[in-house]
């Protein structure tokens, strides 16, 4: 009886020593030694747009992220914003077996909001003459967008997501679309 209970003691000591660097197969615990931060850089409206926009990203567990990007449009002539700030929520599930035994990766559904700024043009006619005023217009509102994001062996991220959202001052709209890279730390 006592090498049986010497037994099962030495078995769960050597079982609190190994610590895990991964989280659990059905539990998900995160621990410190996985990065759970991530910065990238959104290409398409950088190239294409000339309107850097960078994010910032925080998985929370295993399919919910909370993150906030930051854009501002270098050239007004060729996107639709001055300015965007966006906050959003993402929902991961689906993908393939290799990404769903990654934290914060596949196939994601987010939820976001916009505070932006745009140029808007208003034209008057007054006495048989046409006139236009620039003005510019700060708005806010809520969208959605879909989207899937990769996770590399060295922590690298890519994702491409498109969507929009509804904005509730001035009754228009504003895009969320993004080809982006970054890292994970």
């Amino acid at each position: 009886m006592k090498k049986q209970v010497l037994l099962i003691f030495a078995l769960f000591v050597s079982l609190s020593m190994f610590s895990q660097k991964t989280y659990r197969a059905m539990g998900w615990k995160l621990t410190r030694d996985i990065p759970q931060n991530e910065l990238k850089l959104n290409l398409g409206t950088t190239v294409f747009g000339s309107f850097p926009e960078i994010a910032y990203e925080r998985i929370l567990n295993s399919d919910l992220s909370v993150g906030a990007s930051l854009g501002v449009a270098l050239d007004e002539d060729i996107y639709s914003m001055d300015f965007l700030f966006s906050p959003y929520v993402r929902w991961f599930f689906g993908g393939n077996s290799e990404n769903l035994q990654k934290l914060g990766a596949g196939f994601f559904i987010e939820a976001n909001g916009g505070i932006f700024t745009k140029p808007e043009e208003e034209v008057y006619y007054d006495e048989g003459i046409y006139t236009s005023d620039n003005n510019t217009v700060t708005g806010a509102g809520i969208g959605l967008a879909l989207g899937w994001k990769y996770l590399s062996r060295n922590n690298w991220v890519g994702e491409i997501y498109f969507g929009g959202g509804r904005d509730f001052v001035n009754d228009g709209g504003y895009p969320r679309l993004g080809i982006t890279i970054g890292k994970r730390f």
